[in-house]
């Protein structure tokens, strides 16, 4: 029947088709749920925002290939308090790591074939003799992203890296846990990740890959704000916003973060004498 009551098909009543009053010649689709719509989005384009990167792993000598992010492609869409960014269409953490399915050497992108020769025979001698072959997905998930990054933190710790870059990868860790919603787990990993950002504070030189010296102090301020250490954090994003040298964009991000830190004390503060 149509919009007006009228049974188009009224006709056919005569030659046996009785019941055809309702029929909705052009009946409405259902519209697909937000999170069809994002995994729709996800089906079409991510292949278009990934491409296979070639790699000579400086430890085993394999040449292998890795997924890597077209530039251009993953629009930026917001970026949280310490400085973890959110895209539209893939989350960057997933493809940072880069890792050798033959031999188990793995680093960051940023560093992979920064090895020594030593490196490299603490990396065979207690990596590689271990290291059980294991084959990742062409997409992968924020938990092959942990195991990634878990197996970039071993080697790490082998090759005997700067407390700083053990830091920068445990910060990582804590974001996808972000994502993941496993709240502890996050906690633990900021943790670990503000131990070896102030450890880096006290022996090493900046920077800690593209994290300068303000740039870091700016992040455990927020690292602090989050474990309610409030007096630690404020002390922290002071020393931002007092630094001469400071760049403006980074210096209105701190005084930001230097408001919230002041609200969030202060209704810790109320929360307490009701």
């Amino acid at each position: 029947m149509n919009k007006n009551g009228i049974n188009i098909f009224e006709e056919l009543k005569e030659i046996g088709f009785q019941d055809l009053d309702k029929v909705e010649l052009y009946p409405k689709k259902e519209e697909p749920s937000d999170r069809e719509r994002e995994l729709n989005k996800k089906r079409l384009t991510i292949e278009e925002v990934l491409y296979d990167k070639t790699y000579l792993c400086p430890v085993c000598g394999k040449e292998f290939k890795s997924k890597a992010i077209r530039s251009g492609k993953n629009r930026l869409l917001t970026v949280d308090l310490d400085l973890k960014a959110n895209y539209d269409v893939v989350n960057p953490l997933l493809y940072e790591c880069i890792v050798c399915e033959n031999c188990g050497y793995a680093a960051l992108s940023k560093n992979f074939n920064m090895i020594t020769t030593s490196q490299i025979r603490w990396i065979k001698e207690q990596i590689c003799s271990r290291y059980k072959p294991y084959h990742y997905p062409p997409i992968l998930t924020e938990k092959d992203a942990v195991l990634r990054f878990k197996l970039v933190l071993l080697n790490s710790y082998v090759k005997k890296s700067k407390d700083g870059e053990k830091g920068y990868i445990c910060l990582k860790l804590a974001w996808l846990y972000r994502d993941m919603k496993e709240k502890a787990l996050e906690e633990l990993f900021l943790q670990h990740a503000l131990t070896g950002f102030e450890n880096a504070y006290k022996n090493e030189r900046f920077p800690i890959f593209e994290l300068g010296e303000l740039t870091t102090a700016y992040i455990i301020a927020d690292l602090y704000r989050r474990m309610k250490e409030y007096d630690k954090a404020m002390q922290w994003v002071g020393f931002v916003v007092m630094d001469r040298s400071v760049s403006l964009r980074l210096k209105t991000k701190a005084l930001h973060l230097k408001g919230v830190i002041t609200e969030e004390k202060r209704k810790v503060k109320e929360s307490k004498i009701e």
